[in-house]
């Protein structure tokens, strides 16, 4: 009997806006036609962000450390029951985010590098990398705190007792993102969708 074989983890970074969720599909679609089984798996697949939205209003938002925090949790969900098991199938799995955007606006808000990469010390390095080009957006045509894990937490900061300048955490996470562009970590998606070469 033939085993299996093992999927691959593609990690594609970015807001996870509308931006984000059209560029997962263009690289699903891509992947199809290279005749590669496909699966993909957006932030928020443990509805936990869901439910914070649907809880008691007139509370405060938590700080940036609870949320991030919030998101490693719902990682570990979509690892236990999203990621990994499709996997196991041989699928490629698209995460959509992964854990280099979730580490682009703790730092932005000005959190530690070493605790950041503590707190998802557990998540495996995907093999492939892509990141989605959203510094030139118009507002108009950002996310919302319902489809974008970047808006969700500048509106839960917002809503915090503390001031953040919400604008220059946005700008904080492109630039992470931007670093590890210039060193060869993630290839650059275009507004089409098209894929640079992977990162080797």
């Amino acid at each position: 009997m033939k085993a299996k074989s093992q999927g691959r983890l593609i990690a594609l970074e970015g807001s996870g806006g509308r931006s984000m969720a059209v560029a997962s599909r263009m690289l699903e679609r891509d992947l199809k036609r290279e005749k590669i089984r496909t699966a993909s798996c957006a932030w928020d697949a443990s509805d936990i962000f869901f439910q914070m939205r649907q809880g008691q209003r007139g509370l405060p938002g938590p700080p940036p450390q609870a949320l991030i925090l919030i998101y490693a949790t719902d990682l570990a969900f979509r690892l236990r029951w999203h990621i990994r098991p499709a996997m196991e199938e041989g699928l490629t799995v698209i995460a959509a985010p992964y854990v280099e955007t979730a580490i682009g606006f703790g730092r932005g808000c000005g959190l530690p590098p070493s605790w950041l990469k503590a707190v998802f010390a557990f998540a495996p390095r995907p093999s492939e990398c892509y990141r989605v080009p959203e510094e030139t957006i118009p507002v108009n045509r950002r996310g919302t705190p319902t489809d974008s894990f970047l808006e969700f937490c500048l509106a839960e900061l917002r809503n915090g007792p503390a001031y953040w300048d919400t604008e220059e955490i946005r700008r904080g996470l492109y630039a992470h993102l931007a670093r590890l562009n210039a060193r060869g970590k993630y290839p650059l998606s275009t507004a089409r969708g098209k894929t640079a070469a992977p990162v080797k």
